[in-house]
């Protein structure tokens, strides 16, 4: 399927250098209900869920993708307010899973079971519905001794397809051509504009000027 990665450009550009993308650590996460879409009733439920979030975030981190590129806030609020880019992937039907969007908070019994585990990884609150997103959770191994980041290679599993330039990015198809050498396969690149109809970004038919 095919999925939606959105950066600043600079980050953007680190990543198609290096073919590779960054993975989220939980503790910097721009939803502070994040894997806390449950009921806390009560003191033993609070205690027990604290203590996995806290497992949880030394051992795993995630990838965040959207299921579109047209929603103007995806721009504003992940791609540096239109100035950064979008990456788009063909990801393996398996490899992702949709996130469930919820009103309310969901009750969970103890002790937790596998399904769930499950639903707290992937349920979030319907506000961010207009995400649309799609995430695969990844144990965090190896850290880059530059960045001291975590990073997921390109391969099969996300192939790097296609590449948006958000409206207002000044990166030129020159310094695309020079980045992309490396890559092992053609990558089709494009412009982004604001419509002229719709609340929408759509493709500029005039290219990366």
């Amino acid at each position: 399927m095919r999925l939606y990665h959105f950066l600043p450009a600079q980050h953007a550009l680190d990543d198609l250098r290096e073919q590779r993308l960054k993975l989220s650590e939980i503790e910097n996460l721009n939803d502070p209900f994040e894997l806390w879409c449950s009921e806390q009733p009560d003191q033993p439920m609070r205690s027990v869920l604290r203590s996995w979030k806290r497992e949880m975030s030394k051992s795993y981190g995630l990838l965040c993708f959207s299921a579109g590129w047209e929603n103007p806030l995806l721009w504003s609020h992940y791609a540096d307010r239109h100035r950064g880019m979008c990456l788009a992937f063909d990801v393996s039907d398996e490899y992702a899973r949709k996130v469930e969007y919820v009103e309310t908070r969901t009750t969970l019994t103890l002790p937790f079971t596998e399904e769930t585990m499950q639903r707290l990884l992937f349920t979030k609150f319907c506000g961010w519905s207009y995400e649309e997103e799609w995430r695969v959770w990844l144990r965090l191994e190896e850290k880059d001794q530059a960045t001291s980041k975590f990073f997921r290679s390109f391969d099969e599993e996300i192939k790097l397809c296609e590449i948006i330039l958000g409206p207002l990015c000044d990166v030129t198809a020159d310094m695309l051509t020079k980045i992309l050498q490396g890559h092992s396969h053609s990558v089709d690149a494009t412009k982004a504009r604001l419509a002229f109809n719709s609340f929408q970004v759509v493709r500029d038919q005039r290219g990366i000027r």
